[in-house]
C-alpha cells in the first residue's frame, strides 16, 4: 500500500469521527427496544442512515481517483469511479425494496466495498490509518443494521 503523508490529519480525528456516526445506528437500536410501535420506521431510518454511509465510502473512491499518483492506468481509473457511483445506486434500489431485503442489500454492499479496498489496499493511495478504521468501522455499522433486522424480526 503506498501511504499518503499523514501530517495534515490526525488520525484520532477520523476514528471519533468515524466512531461518532455510529451514534444514530444506536439510537435506532435503542428506540426500537423502547419503543416499539416505531419499529418499522426506525428499521427504515436505520437503513437510510447505512445508504448515506455506504454512498459516502463510494465516494471516497472519486476522492482515490482524482488523486494525481492514485492509479496506474486510466482502466483502473475508470473502474474505481464505476465502483465510486455504484453504493448510491445500490442504496436507491435498496431503499425502494422491502426492508429487509434492502437492508440486506445494504450490509452486502458495504462488505463488497471493503473487498474492493481490500484487494487493491497495495496500489490505493491512502493514509495508513484507513483500512484497520475502515475495516472496523464496517463490522459494526453491518453489525447494528443486521442487529436492528433482528430485533424486528
Amino acid at each position: 500500500m503506498t501511504v499518503m503523508p499523514q501530517a495534515k490529519v490526525n488520525p484520532l480525528v477520523p476514528q471519533l469521527l468515524g466512531y461518532s456516526g455510529l451514534l444514530p445506528m444506536l439510537a435506532c437500536l435503542g428506540g426500537i427496544w423502547l419503543w416499539p410501535h416505531l419499529t418499522d420506521q426506525l428499521t427504515y431510518i436505520a437503513a437510510i442512515y447505512v445508504g448515506v454511509i455506504f454512498s459516502f465510502l463510494g465516494g471516497i473512491q472519486w476522492g482515490i481517483t482524482v488523486h494525481a499518483d492514485a492509479t496506474t492506468t486510466p482502466d483502473a481509473g475508470a473502474i474505481r469511479l464505476i465502483i465510486g457511483v455504484t453504493p448510491a445506486l445500490i442504496t436507491l434500489c435498496a431503499l425502494v425494496v422491502p426492508t429487509l431485503y434492502g437492508s440486506a442489500l445494504l450490509i452486502l454492499g458495504l462488505w463488497l466495498l471493503l473487498g474492493f479496498e481490500w484487494r487493491y489496499r497495495k496500489i490505493l493511495v491512502l493514509p495508513a490509518w484507513y483500512i484497520p478504521l475502515r475495516i472496523n468501522l464496517t463490522i459494526l455499522l453491518a453489525g447494528s443494521l443486521a442487529a436492528v433486522l433482528w430485533l424486528t424480526a
